[in-house]
């Protein structure tokens, strides 16, 4: 007896008059693809007459073959400045050159917020976002369309799956580390403005450090940075322009902390002896550094990796999208750019601290 042929996509297509490719996207409900309404009912009616059976192992490596992602970041002068975002992207092409899926890395402005119509214009199927806020129309837009989207970092909307460290926690420790050393007249430069979710936890994190050490928070001690070594440079110059400048300076990342460093030598200044310096990121640069940079090392590689692997299974359907929170751990590097306080240093400030509270107004204003 002859065996029966097997109804293949490519049977299906002819059926209805489309590409095997349009049968593949409407059988797989790929997101961002402009099929009508009518070509998709007519490509599902030749599926029940053929009483086609989809072969999951060939429509698995369809997808993979025909699916592209989007790194859409939010701040295009960062992607050429930050070392953070190279090492992040790395993580995510590594996981989706493993299953052929095209990666498209999309710089976009601050306050740009067509994500959506780059998507649908590059045939873009899922995007992961990197420093966004919770000011983004674009992300908002995504949402609402129900667009598959991954968040490196984190937002407040619930709605969205999230890859992220506890920046608030890994600041905590880095400022809580040039605590136990002896300072107590720490200053910070973020390395953006607070709209951006990251800068706003680490320095959350430098206000519990600082309180919890029951030290007094001295508002002159914050700068705010904008991913640049330059902010990072002109921030420093500035606290270190203070008739009291700082002991130690924690900075956002390791980028600010560059700019940091040319001020404090620029000035004649020697790390530690002089100030103590602390980073956040480990990018690859810091531990060469003389002295060499004390930071936080944050997985960037594994962050690019996570949120590609999650996209995916979104994708496919293997994942919801949305209410989701995943954290992967930071560790603390220890280096050369910080020092301990010795104890005269303290003791002499200490006398100083009382005797400047025995004087009077008067005597305080003519110094």
């Amino acid at each position: 007896m002859k065996k029966k042929k097997s109804v293949s996509a490519l049977d299906v297509a002819k059926r209805c008059g489309v590409s095997r490719t349009t049968v593949s996207f409407v059988l797989n409900n790929a997101p961002g693809k402009k099929i009508s309404e009518e070509t998709r009912q007519k490509v599902l009616k030749a599926v029940k007459e053929l009483n086609y059976k989809p072969n999951t192992q060939a429509r698995n490596l369809a997808m993979t073959r025909h699916y592209s992602i989007g790194v859409f970041i939010c701040h295009s002068q960062s992607v050429f400045s930050d070392a953070f975002i190279p090492r992040v992207i790395e993580g995510i092409a590594q996981k989706l050159n493993r299953y052929r899926i095209q990666l498209i890395v999309q710089p976009v402005k601050l306050k740009q917020s067509n994500y959506f119509s780059i998507a649908k214009e590059e045939s873009i199927d899922g995007i992961i976002l990197m420093n966004t806020h919770d000011e983004d129309e674009g992300l908002r837009e995504l949402l609402e369309r129900k667009f598959p989207v991954v968040v490196i970092g984190a937002v407040s909307d619930p709605r969205v799956v999230q890859v992220d460290i506890d920046n608030r926690e890994s600041a905590k420790k880095a400022v809580d580390y040039l605590v136990e050393l002896g300072h107590r007249r720490i200053g910070i430069i973020t390395h953006a403005s607070i709209v951006y979710y990251a800068a706003r936890d680490r320095l959350n994190g430098y206000y519990d450090a600082l309180r919890n050490a029951g030290i007094e928070i001295d508002e002159s001690l914050i700068k705010y940075g904008n991913f640049t070594e330059e902010s990072g440079y002109n921030s420093a110059a500035e606290l270190l322009d203070l008739p009291e400048p700082p002991q130690a300076i924690f900075a956002g990342n390791d980028v600010i902390a560059y700019g940091a460093i040319k001020a404090i030598k620029d000035r004649g200044l020697s790390i530690p002896e002089d100030i103590s310096i602390v980073g956040f990121d480990d990018d690859y640069l810091s531990r060469y550094l003389n002295p060499p940079l004390t930071t936080v090392s944050v997985p960037a590689s594994g962050l690019g990796s996570e949120a590609a692997m999650v996209l995916m299974k979104i994708i496919s359907g293997k994942m919801k999208s949305g209410g989701r929170r995943i954290i992967l751990p930071a560790y603390f590097s220890e280096r050369g750019s910080c020092r301990q306080v010795e104890e005269r240093s303290k003791k002499e400030s200490e006398e100083k601290e009382e005797k400047s509270k025995g004087k009077s107004t008067e005597d305080r204003l003519v110094e």
